[in-house]
C-alpha cells in the first residue's frame, strides 16, 4: 500500500481563497501586489506583453487577475479604446482590485468580475488575447481550463499563460539539506506546481498554433520583498506537513535573517511562459 502524502493547503486555489475571511484576502493582496512591485516581476510583465503584441483597442481578458496588476499594465496599453476583463474567484479579492485601479485612475478600463475558470462565462471568440498568469497551477482541474481558454478567444487570437515551475525554487541559505527538504515540502503548496511543463503540449492539443516557450526567473535580493516572504510561508509548511520539525524550522528562518541581515539573502523561483495563436480557419 502506498503511503498517503501529506499535501498543505494551496492558499490561493479557488476553494480556499473564496471562503477565507477579509482579513485572509487582504494579506494575500498585499503579497501580489508587492511582487507585482518587485525589478524583475515588472520587467518580465512587460516582456510577455510585448510577446503577446497587445494593441490600443483589444479586448482582453486576465484570468485569475487577483487585485490586477496585470490587468492595470494591460488597460495602459489598450487605451481608451480597449476592455480588459479580469476574473477571479474572490469577490473581497476583486474589491481591492478595484480600489487600487480607481486610485490609478484606471477604473474606467477594467470590468472585475467575480467567475471560475472552470466554467468561463464568455462567448465563443470574445477576447482578442486571454492572458492567465500564475493562476491555472493554482486551480483545480487546470487542464480542462485550457481548451475554454481557446473558445473564448478570437480566431487569430493570441492567448499566454504564465506560471510557475515550483520545483525550480532558488534560494541562498548555508543549510543545503535542510532547504533542500524545505523546498520539496513548499513546492507542494500549489495545486499542481508542474502544471507548467505541460502546458505547451496542453496548448498545441487545444489547437493553438505557433505555440512557443520562454523561461524567466526573477531574483530578489530584497529582504522586504515577496520572496523572502514566501520562504518562511515555505519553511511553515514543511514543519507542518512534517518533512521538517518545528524546531528545525526556527534554526532555519533564523539563519535565513541572519543572512538578510549580512546583505546575502538572494531568493526567486523559474516561471514558463508559453503562448500561442488560434488558427483563423
Amino acid at each position: 500500500m502506498s503511503e498517503t502524502v501529506w499535501r498543505p493547503a494551496d492558499p490561493w486555489n479557488e476553494a480556499t481563497i473564496t471562503a477565507a475571511e477579509e482579513a485572509t484576502v487582504r494579506n494575500q493582496a498585499r503579497l501580489l501586489e508587492l511582487r507585482g512591485q518587485g525589478h524583475d516581476q515588472a520587467t518580465i510583465r512587460e516582456t510577455y506583453l510585448d510577446l503577446l503584441g497587445i494593441a490600443p483597442g483589444e479586448d482582453v481578458l486576465d484570468l485569475g487577475c487577483g487585485t490586477g496588476v496585470v490587468a492595470r499594465a494591460v488597460a495602459r496599453r489598450v487605451g481608451a479604446h480597449g476592455r480588459v476583463v479580469g476574473l477571479d474567484p474572490s469577490p473581497l479579492m476583486l474589491s481591492v482590485g478595484r480600489e487600487i485601479a480607481e486610485r490609478e485612475g484606471l477604473l474606467d478600463r477594467i470590468e472585475f468580475r467575480a467567475g471560475d475558470a472552470r466554467e468561463l462565462p464568455f462567448a465563443e471568440a470574445t477576447f482578442d488575447v486571454v492572458l492567465a498568469v500564475t493562476a491555472l497551477s493554482h486551480t483545480t482541474d487546470a487542464e480542462r481550463v485550457v481548451p475554454a481558454l481557446v473558445r473564448v478567444v478570437r480566431p487569430g487570437g493570441r492567448i499566454g499563460i504564465l506560471d510557475l515551475d515550483t520545483p525550480s525554487w532558488i534560494i541562498a541559505h548555508p543549510d543545503q539539506d535542510l532547504t533542500r527538504r524545505i523546498g520539496i515540502a513548499g513546492s507542494m503548496v500549489a495545486t499542481d506546481g508542474w502544471l507548467a511543463r505541460r502546458l505547451p503540449g496542453l496548448l498545441e492539443a487545444a489547437g493553438l498554433e505557433d505555440v512557443r516557450v520562454r523561461a524567466f526567473t526573477p531574483i530578489e535580493q530584497d529582504p522586504t520583498g515577496f520572496y523572502a516572504r514566501q520562504a518562511e510561508i515555505w519553511a511553515d509548511a514543511a514543519a507542518t506537513s512534517g518533512a521538517i520539525s518545528r524546531e528545525e524550522r526556527e534554526g532555519w528562518v533564523a539563519t535565513l535573517h541572519a543572512e538578510q541581515a549580512a546583505n546575502r539573502f538572494l531568493a526567486g523561483i523559474t516561471h514558463l511562459f508559453i503562448w500561442g495563436r488560434r488558427s483563423e480557419r
